[in-house]
């Protein structure tokens, strides 16, 4: 008699049963054990997606806050330097392609996390300080890397 095994947070599965597969048909419990194959598949991806979705929704929150409390200053020193920046610096390359995004969509000072995380500085010398053509170049660089914004 099959038996149900059942792991926490994971659809059950049914273990102890010969499973049949010919060229021609599969047996039920084959069929029904890919089925749960790919229950549980779902179960982790969806998963992954909860923590890449909250990486995502920390990122927002922190470039948010980042924004609201630095929109008034002029010292790019004072604004790379806020908390909020620093905790998305420290996101570490994770935080690229939204950086990327929101780069592309709403301009602002990444430049300066985009260096520290990339370790990398596509602007040439001329064009420092240049902001549109600074933006065109970190984003000719995200689209060379496949880092494409959405």
């Amino acid at each position: 008699m099959p038996k149900s095994v059942s792991i926490v947070g994971v659809p059950k599965i049914i273990v102890g049963t010969l499973l049949f597969v010919t060229p021609f048909a599969a047996s039920a419990q084959a069929i029904e054990l890919q089925r749960q194959i790919a229950d549980v598949r779902t179960y982790l991806e969806s998963a992954s997606s909860s923590v890449r979705n909250r990486r995502r929704r920390r990122f927002w929150m922190l470039a948010e806050k980042w924004r609201a409390d630095t929109q008034w200053l002029s010292s790019t020193s004072e604004i790379a330097m806020h908390p909020a920046y620093q905790s998305i610096i420290g996101m570490g390359p994770e935080a690229i392609p939204m950086i990327i995004d929101d780069l592309h969509y709403n301009s602002g000072h990444w430049y300066w996390a985009l260096k520290a995380i990339s370790n990398e500085d596509p602007v040439p010398p001329s064009d420092r300080g240049v902001v549109n053509r600074m933006k065109a170049a970190w984003l000719s660089w995200a689209k060379q890397k496949g880092i494409a914004s959405q």
